[in-house]
């Protein structure tokens, strides 16, 4: 699994129980690029998107997969909001 420098630091920002539940949602991640409740966006860019809650409060994380390499690339880790997606554009 790779990181990009924009999930990076958002990961930094993270503290206490958000940091060790998320760290658990990327190892399983590693191991499992299409865990049930992924989907992949729309837009053919080759982007996924996994939902997941912590402490009640919902978080996406957006990859990619490279099947060939077999390398999940982290693109972002971001709690949900109306703008989640509107960079990816």
């Amino acid at each position: 699994m790779t990181l990009k420098p924009a999930a990076q630091r958002q990961i930094g920002r993270l503290k206490g129980v958000e940091y060790v539940a998320l760290r658990g949602v990327l190892l399983e991640l590693g191991a499992n690029p299409r865990p049930r409740g992924s989907a992949k966006l729309a837009g053919g860019r080759g982007l996924w998107r996994l939902r997941f809650r912590i402490d009640g409060r919902g978080w996406r994380v957006v990859y990619t997969i490279d099947d060939t390499e077999r390398v999940v690339v982290i693109t972002r880790v971001v709690a949900r909001d109306e703008g989640t997606y509107r960079s990816l554009r």
